[in-house]
This record gives structure tokens, sequence and C-alpha cells, in this order.
């Protein structure tokens, strides 16, 4: 097998394999597919390394992406690669981006890039994965909360609560909260996502959004609900508007959530999902 970064030549052969993972890998996916067609990121962007046949070049088994950002996310087939072949994907890595922010995807992947990465990992986020397989269309209602589904100029009015959910579920450390960027990011989710917010006389209490959006799934993210309104079904509630209308488009949901919270586990079970594997997040110390 050889690494080759992935350019036109190789896009039949990686759309097929992609397809393949697409349930465990939407952060990856979702970057790279748009209205339907698979978009090779500029080098602005991304760049993606394949591990590729040396006798069959229409067989991709292993794929490495190194975003401008610093996030590496790996979509590893059964037959995971070498050490030599992820040393030669991390050395073209480190020629595009000196400085690596996150290692992102199905544990088992992550473990196997952060063994051969020159630099500790400051701290690992560990979750679980799950994935919804109902094509179940919900039918309950609450009268008290008022729920829409938000556009581009709402972003300003679910600020708080982004920022809240970023503190609480996603945020490690000391890390700092950067305004403009959550809102310019929000903005760009109320846009090209689906998000549903739901409010108690005329206040925002709840939302939930895709984050993501890959060939047959989409991921569910940033689901949050004010603390003083926990516990009262709204969050289960937000989740069934935004199911009905994933499944209404033919695909299926999957998501990841902290191995520690329960509360959350048990409301995705009740939804129908399960969970298939271990997701982390490594964030690295450079």
């Amino acid at each position: 097998m050889a690494v080759h970064e992935l350019t036109l030549s190789l896009r039949n052969p990686f759309l097929s394999f992609v397809r393949i993972y697409d349930y465990k890998s939407i952060s990856f996916i979702s970057r790279i597919y748009q209205n339907g067609q698979l978009i090779i990121p500029s080098a602005k962007i991304a760049k993606i390394f394949c591990e590729v046949s040396e006798t069959n070049p229409e067989n991709i088994k292993n794929a490495i992406m190194i975003t401008s950002g610093g996030i590496i996310m790996p979509i590893f087939s059964d037959k995971y690669p070498s050490p030599e072949v992820i040393k030669i994907m991390l050395k073209n890595i480190l020629k595009y981006k000196n400085k690596i922010f996150c290692i992102l995807g199905i544990k088992e992947d992550t473990e196997l890039i952060k063994k051969e990465l020159i630099y500790s990992s400051s701290s690992t986020i560990n979750y679980s994965l799950l994935r919804d397989n109902t094509y179940k269309q919900f039918t309950h209602h609450i009268r008290s909360l008022s729920v829409k589904k938000a556009k581009k100029r709402d972003a300003l009015l679910l600020f708080q609560l982004e920022k809240a959910y970023l503190q609480e579920e996603v945020l490690v450390g000391n890390n700092s909260i950067n305004q403009q960027a959550i809102l310019h990011n929000l903005r760009k989710t109320c846009s090209n996502q689906s998000v549903f917010f739901a409010s108690v006389r005329k206040e925002i209490i709840a939302k939930v959004n895709t984050n993501g959006k890959g060939f047959g799934y989409n991921q569910i993210g940033g689901v949050y609900t004010k603390p003083q309104y926990r516990n009262q079904g709204i969050s289960t509630y937000l989740m069934k508007y935004l199911l009905n209308e994933i499944h209404k488009s033919g695909k299926n949901a999957v998501l990841y959530v902290k191995k520690e919270n329960d509360p959350a586990l048990s409301l995705y079970k009740k939804l129908g999902f399960q969970i298939i594997g271990n997701y982390s997040a490594h964030y690295i110390s450079n």
C-alpha cells in the first residue's frame, strides 16, 4: 500500500470507501460532502491523505484528514493501517500543519495516531457513539412549549444557549470563549444545518441541531436545555422534531455523548439510539 493525497483521480474510489463508514465519520464527511456532491477541499481548508493499493488504485483502505485548524480526523477500515503507513501519513500532515490541536474520531482509530504522534495528549474526552436506525415518526406534543426551526437571523437569540453548551460539553480545562467565533459558527449552523429551539413565554430555554450531514446519516449535536428546565422532557420533545425531519429526508441519525452523561444516554436510548462504539477527542499539547 502507498499513501497519496486525495486528488480528482482518486475521487471515485474515495467516495466508495467513505460511504461504507458514513455512520462513524460524519465530522470528516460533512467537511467534503455538500449538496449531494463530494468536494475535494482546497489547501486553505484541509488536506486528505489516503492509503491506496499499489496494484489497484481503486482500492482505498484508510484515510486521514488534517484541517487548517489543526484537527486530525481518521477514517480507518477494519484493516487498520500499519504503523509505517501511519508514520507516512503523519509526516505529510506535519508538512501541512506543524501544530496539531486535536485528534477526533473512533477511539481505536485515534489511539493508533496518538501512539505514533510525537506530541503528548494534554487531555482526552471519551464518548459513546450512538446510532438511530428507527425511521420512526414521533407525534407527542407539549402545549406549553413553542418550537421553531431556526434561521440565520436567529443566531443571536440562541447565542447564550450555544455558549453555555460549549462551556458545559465541549471546552476543556481553561480554554477561553471566543464569542465572535461562536456567533460566526452559530450563524453558519443556522444557515446550513437543522436547528430547533423551544420557548416558554418568549424565553428561549432549549435547542437541538445537526452539526454534520453525510450520505445516509446526519450527526446531532448542540443538545442543550437551561438547568432550571431540565428533567421535564424538553430535550426529548425537541429531539423528536429534529429526528422527524431527519427521518423524512430518508436518513438516520448518529451522535456522540460523554461516557459519564447518564441522563443523556438514557434520553437517547428512549428515542431508539443504540451504542455502537467508542469515540474520543485527544487534545494535543504542542
